[in-house]
């Protein structure tokens, strides 16, 4: 429902009714390439298993071939059975998973079509990745969708430490939690029809959404409130989340106590901050100017701030890039591919007027 990117965006911007799907040959032959002159992990957009069993088998199938050395990171829309791992697995040596649940209600979760399945099927899936070689599990958690509440978006920390216990505390699997922030994706159902799916849209022009982003914290940059969720809720609920979060981490010793305290003071400061915003923008807007002057640097220090820990969203990489003969081969291969097309281009006029005024003369050619 809140995806710029869904079925119904398709269908209105580009009048596509159907599900577009490359190629596996040429997928794999887009990750042979990257692979010819990158070490770093390869993340493959959207659920493979949207293009039917038999798409997927023969991706999978193509992509051992490489015996690649990168990582891939594949992306999880719905329950995963165990077989499905095992076939990740032996296609490459290193993969990663990302999900984004959104939350631990299922009642939401199907109302918005991702993992529309029970808490256990998706304890299931974690379950088998983790089986099956998963080197690591990236979770998101969201404050602010259709249909949730305050509690529940807090409840969210209840179901990941349920999580953790059911994967015998397993620290490969990574927890995030964060608004939609800060815009309803433009062409998604909740923006198109937000009264429909429990939306009360904000930003409504263009010029709504820039005057939007010069605003001097996220929270009055959200273009939305829901009809469970106000602003403020969604912005002290995710604060609330995040801190939770964060002791859920120290807890089961997923950081350390200097990567608490750290995300626990970018939290405190944070609020601190907004709460001074919103008192400089309820005065008379002449006295606004001079005192947004004096916090300009601590505001953007503020907006840099991130409630998770600064290497939770990264990938380990021990090698950037391919050997240096790899590097010029394909160097060299593109020079070829760019020379190629100079000649082409400079043939083509020529060739359709010797067509155009010799039609018998081209016959014969064919």
């Amino acid at each position: 429902m809140i995806c710029g990117g869904s079925r119904e965006a398709y269908d209105q911007n580009c009048n596509r009714h159907s599900l577009a799907l490359r190629s596996p040959a040429k997928l794999v032959e887009d990750i042979q390439f990257i692979s010819r002159f990158s070490r770093a992990p390869i993340f493959i957009l959207h659920d493979l298993r949207q293009g039917g069993r038999d798409y997927v088998n023969e991706f999978f199938n193509r992509l051992k071939k490489l015996n690649l050395k990168n990582e891939i990171v594949f992306e999880l829309f719905q329950y995963a059975d165990e077989d499905f791992f095992r076939k990740i697995n032996a296609s490459c040596s290193k993969y990663s998973i990302e999900i984004t649940l959104e939350t631990h209600d299922e009642n939401i979760r199907h109302y918005n079509g991702k993992f529309s399945c029970s808490n256990n099927k998706v304890i299931d899936t974690l379950r088998f990745a983790l089986r099956h070689g998963c080197k690591k599990i990236d979770l998101f958690f969201m404050v602010g969708i259709p249909g949730q509440t305050y509690q529940s978006a807090i409840e969210n920390i209840d179901f990941c430490e349920e999580i953790h216990l059911a994967c015998n505390k397993d620290p490969r699997i990574f927890y995030f939690v964060a608004p939609p922030a800060p815009f309803l994706d433009p062409a998604s159902p909740a923006f198109e029809h937000p009264e429909i799916h429990g939306y009360k849209k904000l930003c409504h022009t263009l010029e709504d959404h820039r005057n939007a982003i010069i605003q001097p914290s996220w929270k009055h940059m959200l273009s939305y409130e829901t009809k469970d969720m106000t602003r403020d809720d969604i912005v002290n609920a995710t604060y609330e989340a995040a801190q939770k979060l964060n002791e859920f981490k120290l807890k089961y010793h997923l950081i350390d106590l200097i990567g608490y305290k750290d995300i626990k003071w970018k939290i405190e400061k944070s609020m601190a901050y907004i709460a001074k915003i919103d008192y400089l923008l309820a005065l008379p807007e002449e006295q606004q100017s001079d005192d947004f002057k004096k916090i300009y640097r601590e505001i953007e220090e503020l907006n840099s701030y991130s409630i998770c820990g600064k290497n939770e969203l990264k990938w380990e990489v021990q090698k950037n890039y391919a050997n240096f003969f790899s590097l010029a081969l394909v160097g060299l291969e593109q020079l070829y591919v760019d020379y190629a097309n100079k000649i082409r281009n400079h043939l083509q006029p020529k060739l359709r007027r010797q067509f155009k005024l010799e039609p018998e003369r081209r016959k014969m050619k064919i």
